[in-house]
């Protein structure tokens, strides 16, 4: 399913792979997609758990309740830093700098980027692990680089009649694909894998 990992990972492949994943009737991505947000970051976690799963050939694993929790911080941290770059601009009145509360937030999530994969896989120090696949990902800004443009995919693709439930989905799915590019550089077993290969 993924192409080569060798050369530079970019936001236009990985949303191309991600479209013909999607799109794959051998996929059930598509279809479930309708139920994705019902619950939250909890089925969300669910819906890129399944993602996984077909990437792998494997049993999709349960996501767990705390990604509710943990899915929260991530966006109160990263609207944190947004809210302070904001604040700072109308206290000082450069009022243009408020334009810079979206580098902002995404210099913060990006730290965080591959939060869910990263549970999903077991981990038990998400955040630690989170900031350490970040800088494999290249570092900060270089993963912003490709993180905005998803993130314009998935919040304004709808408004182009492409689907909102179906953009959000491709910009989930992107990450998904990413993480699994960087994992296979690693050739680090996955939590998946070891279960698969008890079963």
């Amino acid at each position: 399913m993924l192409d080569s990992v060798n050369g530079s990972i970019n936001a236009s492949s990985l949303l191309d792979e991600a479209d013909k994943m999607y799109n794959s009737p051998a996929s059930q991505l598509s279809e479930t997609a309708q139920n994705a947000w019902r619950n939250g970051f909890v089925s969300g976690g669910e819906w890129m758990a399944l993602a996984l799963s077909e990437l792998r050939k494997t049993k999709p694993v349960s996501a767990p309740s705390k990604l509710q929790v943990l899915g929260i911080t991530k966006y109160i941290l990263a609207s944190t830093a947004a809210l302070l770059v904001i604040g700072i601009a109308i206290w000082t009145k450069i009022y243009p700098a408020i334009l810079l509360c979206i580098p902002a937030f995404y210099a913060v999530e990006v730290q965080m980027v591959f939060l869910f994969p990263i549970v999903l896989d077991g981990s038990h120090h998400p955040f630690r692990d989170s900031l350490r696949w970040t800088k494999k990902a290249g570092g900060t800004i270089p993963a912003m680089k490709i993180v905005m443009v998803l993130a314009l995919v998935m919040i304004f693709g709808g408004f182009l009649g492409k689907g909102f439930i179906r953009c959000w989905c491709l910009g989930c799915l992107a990450v998904v694909l990413w993480y699994e590019k960087l994992l296979q550089e690693t050739s680090v077993p996955t939590t998946l894998e070891i279960n698969a290969e008890a079963i």
